[in-house]
């Protein structure tokens, strides 16, 4: 085996040490394993892991990365990927970084994407798009196309892509048609070893089975559902993140 397999197979036994929830407790954020979405080996991630005990990441994204409705900066969920990563991968220095803002499309992205790649040189990027795009009815094939440059993009920056599609609402369901974005992303990730978090049918779990509904939490309840819904995301993230590694060190 060689050293840096080692290493890994080493700090994914320290992260299997982290507290389960007690028996019988129950976890807002459960979800059939095959909702979460498509897994890929990680492998730049699990070499910074291992040689340079370092994981640089970088969430681009819109308006639901970067405000997020939460109550303050650190319960959204790319603050709550840092703190997950950091809690599983003692002694290894976690770095995370967010580009984006409200109403930007896959190509405004793309743009922030192409400038912070040479700049911050992160292991792993997570990139949260196709809300503006189908709300703006920008081509879906234009979509993928732009989706597509920025992965080979990545991939020569020496990064590993997590995609993570729109969030699930049922008013939005009812006047566009998320199917063709979202079928776009799962092409992208099907062509490359990018990673899908199909955050739309988590959400539609999450809300039919009543742990966490946004859409329908009373005013009062809502910043606090908002809270435990990027808590939840960002697990999510932080445990994909973890299996992609572990795959990459196999």
């Amino acid at each position: 085996m060689s050293v840096w397999r080692a290493t890994l197979a080493a700090l994914f036994a320290a992260s299997l040490m982290i507290a389960a929830p007690p028996a019988g407790a129950t976890d807002v954020c459960d979800a059939p394993a095959d909702l979460a979405g498509s897994i890929g080996p990680l492998r730049h991630a699990a070499r910074a892991v291992a040689t340079r005990k370092a994981l640089r990441v970088l969430v681009v994204g819109s308006a639901s990365s970067t405000l997020g409705g939460t109550s303050a900066p650190q319960t959204a969920y790319p603050a709550k990927v840092e703190a997950d990563l950091r809690e599983r991968l003692p002694g290894i220095e976690i770095t995370l970084q967010t580009r984006g803002g409200r109403g930007l499309a896959a190509t405004d992205l793309a743009k922030l994407l192409e400038a912070a790649l040479p700049e911050f040189n992160p292991d792993l990027v997570i990139w949260q798009t196709g809300t503006v795009d189908a709300v703006n009815g920008v081509d879906p094939d234009e979509f993928e196309r732009t989706l597509r440059a920025g992965s080979e993009r990545i991939t020569a920056a020496g990064a590993d892509l997590i995609l993570m599609d729109q969030q699930f609402n049922r008013a939005a369901r009812a006047t566009m048609n998320y199917g063709p974005y979202r079928q776009a992303m799962e092409a992208v990730a099907n062509a490359s070893d990018a990673m899908l978090l199909r955050r739309y049918d988590l959400m539609r779990h999450w809300a039919e089975a009543g742990q966490i509904d946004l859409e329908r939490a009373p005013r009062r309840e809502w910043q606090r559902t908002a809270d435990a819904l990027h808590a939840c995301l960002g697990k999510v993230l932080a445990k994909m993140v973890m299996q992609g590694m572990r795959d990459a060190g196999r």
